[in-house]
This record gives C-alpha cells, structure tokens and sequence, in this order.
C-alpha cells in the first residue's frame, strides 16, 4: 500500500490515558504505572528524531538552517537518553526498537491533535515543528488537583505527571524502607564516562534530585516548557528555534516524498539505499536498547563503533545522498527521494542481514567513493550477538 493511502493513526505503544493514584496503588502496580509513563516519554522523544532529520536534510545551500534542526535533533537524543536513563533507574526496560515503539509516519504524537508527516523543510513543515514544540499557557481559573484530570492534555502536563509519580513513588519507597533507584543499574545507563554523551547534561541518575533535574531539562528545553520559561541552560527552547526559522529564514528544499516508503520504488537504482539505510536505522535503535542493560567490556566500543559510527558515518552519508536523488517511474517522478526512517525487522542475525543489505545497496553505486566509506564503517560495527558470550 502506498504511504500517501495510509490512514492517520496513533503510536503503536499503548501509553497511559491519566493519572494514576500514585499514593493510593499498591506500591509495585504504581511502579509499574510509572514505568509504562516513562516508557511512553521515551517513545515521545524518539517520534520527533526522523521528523526533523527528514526535513534538515532536505535542505539546500543553507548551513546555519539545517544546523538549527540538526541542533535540536542532538536535544532531542539528549531528552531521549535521559528519559530512558530514568526508566532503567528504577528497574524498567526501555524499548526503542520494535513495532509497538520504532516511530511509523502519518501519526499523531501522544496527547495532543497534531498531525506528525516526514517533510521537506518547507515554511509550512516549520509551523507544524513550533505546534509540537508549543509552550503550554499559563495556567487560568481554579487549579484542578491533577488527580482528578480525565486524561492528559498536553505534553507538558504529562512531564509533570510523571514527576510527581516520581516524587510520590520515592517518599513511598523510603518510608518502606525499598530501593528505588537501583545501583545496578548506574553503569548502563548512558553517560557522558562512556562517550555516550559529550557533557555533563546526560546524567546518571542515581536519586530523585537527579531524576529530576533530568525531566527539567527535558520539559524547558522542548515539548514541556511553559510559556515565558527559557532553559537553565540559556539555549534556545524548541519552539524559539522553529519559529526562528519560520520568521527569519528563507528555507530552500529538496521536494523530496512526504512519509516515503521503500516499497513504493522498488524499481529504482536507490531503492537498495533506502532498505540500506532503514536497516541501519533499525541496528541502532536496537544497540541503543542493549546499552541500558549491558555493562560488559565492549561497551565502550558499543559507544563508538555502533552508535557514533551509525549515526555520523553512517546514516548521515546516506540521507545526504537520498535527497539528491530524483525518482524516475510513477506518480512522483521528478520528486526526489529521502532516507525514510522506518523499522527494518531482523531475523536471527541483525549484522549478517545489515552487512548483506548494505553490501548489494553499494554495488550499484561503485564509483561514489563517500558511499564505499558506508560499507568499510558497517563492517567495523559490533555483531550484537558477540554480547553474548563476553
């Protein structure tokens, strides 16, 4: 079926609709609420990475335009990081590859009515960025004890949510004498020690000051700021660099596909790129997921090889590529192309099947020497199956 047919739909994962009685649920079920909240913030930083790649890299002739984006994609991993630093903290899972959790496009994001495409960065793209990033108004009338609220309305009130589950959960936890935060769990978490992360911002958290200042930073950098409020940081929120970009800046594209799937152009040249670039997409997520629960020896190489490598020397090169190139056969030809950011599903060896992928993508391009370097770095990368037995 082609993209532009599927219908709107929420993300797979089933996240909370309100908020629970964190004082009055047996101890361990408000844990476990808790941990579903955070799982469902991690999934919320993770649907808006391919939104704005896809349209930083559509990009032409305008350095400090898909810097601004690519800027507030690094915020967004370092939000991502910290939401799933939290969860493994207190003993949960995070989970970003999969079907219920690897983002999928048309979608609304959790919480509020707003539509999330992969676009070029066109004016009208930019607006749609601001409404996700919006500051939440000052709060009016009565305030309602948050308990009592239906569901959630807002981003922002969700962040809050979950902090006060936080605080709730720890007094709770201290007063039965319980381990919240578990030690086990310090050096799996992603961390600036490990490379994970090139500052302090990316903390290990240890307690509930560290769990919270995590989630300020996540809520006064992006999606849960308040109007008027800017980062402790003094960086710019979310929302001030789109609608910088918006007002003050002349945004040359790329028409590239909205929502593009691989699928549809199986008889192009660059289709193999597109699977290519999906699976290392895929392979990513998944060594992500592996960080929080391994400690091992090859951790530091999980860092650099696989992560920065798939991320920089990878996936980078290859969206580059995509966007200049024009589709030749059906409804879209003349448009271009994109790297489409979507869950590849590996059978029992992730490596072999990416190093095949990449493999046959590369040699229908052997004479594009930045494409050739691709291959050297996937296969420089960390069989995750090696894990195993370290």
């Amino acid at each position: 079926m082609s993209t532009e047919q599927v219908q709107l739909k929420k993300p797979v994962y089933d996240a909370p609709k309100a908020a629970p009685a964190w004082g009055t649920l047996p101890l361990d079920e408000a844990i476990d609420c808790l941990k579903n909240h955070i799982q469902t913030a991690v999934i919320l930083e993770l649907y808006t990475i391919p939104l704005y790649l896809y349209a930083a890299y559509s990009i032409k002739g305008s350095p400090l335009s898909t810097y601004k984006i690519i800027n507030v994609v690094k915020q967004e991993m370092l939000h991502l990081g910290l939401a799933g630093n939290i969860l493994c903290s207190i003993g949960g899972n995070p989970r970003v590859y999969g079907r219920e959790y690897t983002p999928q496009y048309p979608s609304e994001i959790f919480y509020e009515p707003i539509e999330m495409n992969l676009l070029p960065a066109t004016k009208e793209t930019v607006h749609m960025f601001m409404e996700i990033e919006k500051p939440l108004p000052p709060p009016t009338g009565p305030k309602m004890p948050q308990h009592l609220l239906p569901n959630y309305r807002s981003i922002g009130q969700f962040y809050d949510e979950i902090e006060r589950g936080l605080d709730v959960i720890s007094k709770r936890c201290d007063g039965e004498k319980r381990e919240l935060f578990h030690k086990s769990t310090f050096a799996k978490q992603l961390q600036t020690a490990d490379g994970s992360w090139y500052d302090g911002d990316m903390a290990v958290i240890t307690d509930l000051a560290a769990a919270t200042k995590a989630l300020d930073i996540i809520k006064t950098q992006g999606e849960g700021a308040k109007k008027g409020e800017t980062p402790t940081s003094g960086i710019e929120s979310h929302y001030e660099v789109f609608k910088d970009l918006h007002d003050n800046h002349s945004l040359d594209c790329y028409d590239i596909v909205k929502n593009i799937n691989p699928e549809d152009y199986e008889e192009e040249l660059f289709h193999g790129l597109m699977k290519a670039s999906d699976a290392a997409f895929s392979y990513l997520l998944e060594t992500i997921e592996i960080l929080w629960k391994y400690d091992g020896p090859l951790r530091g190489r999980l860092v650099t090889n696989n992560v920065m490598n798939l991320m920089l020397t990878i996936l980078k090169p290859l969206a580059v590529f995509l966007v200049q190139q024009k589709i030749t056969k059906g409804p879209n030809a003349g448009k271009h192309a994109a790297a489409p950011y979507r869950l590849y599903e590996f059978g029992a060896d992730p490596f072999g099947e990416l190093k095949d992928i990449t493999e046959k993508a590369l040699a229908q391009y052997s004479n594009e020497p930045k494409l050739q370097e691709v291959g050297q770095y996937v296969s420089e990368l960390i069989d995750l199956k090696q894990l195993n037995s370290v």
